[in-house]
């Protein structure tokens, strides 16, 4: 519905309350600066496939006088990535754009350039609500995962090496976000291999991910002096500067989140992106006929996983979870 001379009736000079103040809600919206997690970058074209290799794994002793012995590598599981159109308007009669007071409260531009930069920052958000499974529709937004047929958390990642065993980067019992728990993931997390059996490097500091609902847990484990759950005093290996941590309530439950799952990362590492197709175009037009004015924003990009390694997740519900 257009927003007519009517809706803004008080901020019209001359008629009905006298406004002192606008107060801008879509200036408090809630913007994480994805970036911080995920690896930005910009596209071309109408999709992208993407794929991977193994190395050349570990060399082999040979005595002298006999053959070296062959190696070979081996093509990852492929990722295929389509942009996905965002877009919305709002509509506005010519004399509510005419009799207003409050113009600069009331820019449409600024409004819908703020939403276009809030529903990114969302966007990116569902790779950690989505991890959990394979559908591609998340909470209004269309995620690309990793093609290996499992989610983004899972417990048996299969692998293309003929003779290499399943992975896992998830807890199988949905273990609780605590320091003790922590640092089971964190093992977890260093430990992971590549396809054909090699030890990966993190080359990264490790940041825990959070729903708002374990920020005071993530504060008293990550600022502590000392390990909180250790009656021994340990010195806290998290504290000053060695883990990062994020909270963001696009992870709660209230938001299509959960209050109990938790992962960490190794930032620019794991492979989880947001890339822009087209950043946010804004454009305006009227009506010849009724004089209404349409303003509009769109923008095309896509959220997707090219790996699951440098990643670890628990949906912290303490349930068994094998997927």
């Amino acid at each position: 519905m257009a927003e007519s001379r009517g809706t803004w009736t008080d901020l019209v000079g001359g008629v009905g309350l006298e406004i002192a103040e606008v107060f801008d809600q879509g200036q408090e919206q809630y913007i994480p600066g994805i970036s911080n997690l995920l690896i930005k970058t910009n596209g071309e074209g109408a999709q992208r496939n993407f794929t991977g290799k193994t190395g050349a794994g570990r060399l082999k002793q040979f005595d002298d006088g006999d053959n070296i012995k062959e190696t070979r590598r081996y093509k990852t599981y492929t990722t295929q990535v389509e942009y996905t159109n965002y877009a919305e308007y709002i509509e506005v009669t010519k004399n509510q754009i005419q009799d207003r007071d409050f113009s600069s409260e009331l820019d449409e531009m600024k409004d819908l350039s703020i939403s276009a930069n809030f529903s990114q920052d969302e966007a990116g958000m569902q790779l950690f609500n989505g991890g959990y499974a394979t559908t591609t529709a998340v909470n209004g937004y269309t995620m690309t995962w990793y093609g290996d047929g499992v989610p983004q958390f899972s417990t048996k990642h299969p692998t293309p090496v003929p003779g290499q065993s399943v992975q896992s980067n998830a807890s199988s019992t949905g273990i609780k976000f605590g320091d003790t728990n922590l640092e089971t993931a964190r093992v977890a997390l260093t430990l992971q291999k590549t396809d054909d059996n090699i030890p990966t490097s993190l080359l990264g500091k490790m940041t825990i991910v959070l729903p708002f609902h374990l920020d005071k847990t993530g504060q008293v484990i990550t600022g502590s002096t000392l390990t909180p759950e250790d009656a021994n005093n340990s010195i806290n290996i998290y504290k000053g500067g060695g883990t990062d941590m994020i909270t963001s309530p696009f992870l709660d439950s209230t938001y299509g989140g959960s209050d109990t799952a938790w992962s960490i990362i190794v930032p620019q590492r794991a492979k989880l992106y947001h890339e822009i197709r087209q950043t946010a175009s804004l454009e305006q037009e009227t009506n010849i006929k009724n004089k209404m004015v349409t303003f509009t924003v769109d923008a095309r990009w896509a959220n997707y996983s090219k790996d699951w390694r440098r990643s670890w997740g628990s949906k912290g519900d303490l349930a068994s979870y094998s997927s």
